[in-house]
């Protein structure tokens, strides 16, 4: 028994042609195969243009064997891409099962159609469009990104530090981003390039401070004299990597980073927020007061909250970063910290591109 399946016509700026089009742009969208497309055009180009219009039947009643010898392809083969279209729901069936397919055709309007019936790929015509539209803006919007993400390591090259250029690397290390796809990776790619140029930015930007500059403005009391010659004791670093708080929140693991949110109150995460995020974490994880308060006054209580966080953090990883013992872990980072250079700089680097490759699971 046939079945009569009408439409309501294509939206009156779609043509057939225009349809077939549509099709080929939207198909990764609708995750259809190129023979799925293939056959969709086939079956567009012998309806005839009045077909698509409102209540009308446009429909294909060609046979497996004839169908299979126009695509060069077994029965099987177009078997499986029929099914395949019925599933997408852009065709339907109209013919009983194991019975020939066919059909009438008066005065060039189709009277009965027992075949393959396109109403239903007709009827989703505008959402078709509507896919187009959006892998358009997105393509456009890749395009922006990548451009962005190249303009990001220009100017990071551009600040001539070598530690802002190996955190920049690690992020992309073939610094392509023809190679990235994913927007969300792209995006990510991005923000984590903006907070090194941020960062770095303001290191580069910051006036030197020195202790014989203080001596020429005031006298020295002898409390002053004892601060002084305890933070006499670190000589000034040029180039360090000055994090930014986003940076930090978004390093930070799963239970600091609820600490941090708390403390920010829902606005964005500023380093007191951080700290004292950093320095309940550290309470936590059995860190003494004495140790935690000794690396502030050594390294400050930015990059002491920073070496927490990695360490925390490497805790969650399963790469050769990954650590048991956290407190044992800052301990030993920030005892590192407090003698070497960009020591905490290439774990933040690397970290960073641990948890973008990796979608944030790093």
């Amino acid at each position: 028994m046939s079945a009569t399946l009408t439409h309501r016509g294509l939206p009156t700026d779609i043509t057939p042609y225009r349809l077939k089009h549509l099709l080929q742009q939207a198909r990764t969208a609708l995750g259809l195969s190129t023979g799925a497309v293939r056959y969709l055009a086939f079956a567009i180009e012998n309806c005839q243009p009045a077909d698509f219009q409102n209540g009308r039947i446009c429909a294909i009643w060609h046979s497996l064997e004839r169908l299979a010898n126009i695509f060069g392809m077994s029965r099987r083969q177009i078997g499986r891409i029929e099914a395949e279209l019925v599933d997408a729901g852009l065709i339907s069936r109209t013919y009983p099962e194991r019975k020939s397919r066919s059909g009438d055709r008066s005065d060039g309007v189709i009277k009965r159609a027992a075949g393959i019936n396109l109403a239903p790929l007709i009827e989703q015509a505008e959402y078709i469009r509507l896919l187009v539209s959006r892998q358009i803006r997105a393509d456009e919007d890749q395009k922006r990104l990548r451009e962005h993400i190249q303009s990001l390591f220009r100017q990071i090259r551009a600040l001539e530090n070598d530690v802002a250029d190996e955190a920049a690397t690690s992020i992309l290390p073939r610094r392509r981003p023809l190679e990235l796809t994913d927007i969300k990776k792209m995006q990510e790619v991005a923000e984590a390039l903006e907070a090194v140029l941020t960062d770095f930015s303001t290191v580069v930007s910051q006036p030197e401070m020195s202790v014989r500059s203080d001596e020429n403005v005031r006298l020295i009391t002898n409390k002053e004299k004892k601060h002084k010659t305890c933070m006499a004791e670190k000589p000034k670093e040029v180039g360090r990597l000055n994090a930014s708080p986003a940076h930090a929140r978004l390093l930070a693991g799963t239970q600091l980073g609820e600490y941090i949110d708390l403390y920010a109150c829902g606005a964005p995460p500023d380093w007191k927020s951080i700290t004292r995020a950093a320095h309940d974490r550290a309470h936590e994880l059995g860190i003494s007061s004495s140790l935690w308060r000794d690396r502030c006054i050594q390294i400050g209580e930015q990059r002491t909250a920073l070496c927490l966080i990695v360490a925390d953090r490497n805790t969650q990883r399963k790469s050769a970063y990954a650590v048991k013992n956290p407190a044992a872990a800052f301990a030993g980072l920030a005892s590192k910290e407090a003698r070497e250079v960009a020591v905490l700089d290439r774990l933040i680097g690397e970290l960073t591109s641990a948890l973008i490759k990796t979608g944030g699971t790093g």
